[in-house]
C-alpha cells in the first residue's frame, strides 16, 4: 500500500512540475505574441494591398474591354450553373 501512495506521490508531483513548465511556456508565448501579432497584421495589410491592386487590375481591363468581359462572365456563369446542376 505505501508503494502505490509513493507511486500516486510520484504522479502528482510530476503533474506539478508540468504544470508549472506550462505556465511558464504560456507566459513566453504572452511576452512573444505583440511581436508576432505585429508581425502577421504587418503580412495581412500587404496580402491587402496586393488583393487591392490586383482587383483595381481587373476592373481597369472589364472597363478598356466591356463586351468582351462581359461575355466572359456570361460564359462561366454558365458552365458553373452546368456543373453545379449535375
Amino acid at each position: 500500500m505505501t508503494e502505490k501512495k509513493s507511486a500516486e506521490g510520484a504522479t502528482v508531483e510530476e503533474l506539478q512540475a508540468q504544470i508549472e513548465a506550462l505556465q511558464k511556456a504560456l507566459e513566453e508565448a504572452r511576452a512573444a505574441a505583440p511581436e508576432e501579432a505585429e508581425s502577421i497584421l504587418a503580412d495581412a495589410e500587404a496580402v491587402r494591398e496586393r488583393v487591392q491592386e490586383g482587383l483595381q487590375d481587373i476592373q481597369g481591363q472589364i472597363d478598356a474591354h466591356p463586351v468582351p468581359s462581359a461575355l466572359l462572365a456570361f460564359g462561366l456563369g454558365f458552365l458553373i450553373g452546368r456543373l453545379l446542376t449535375r
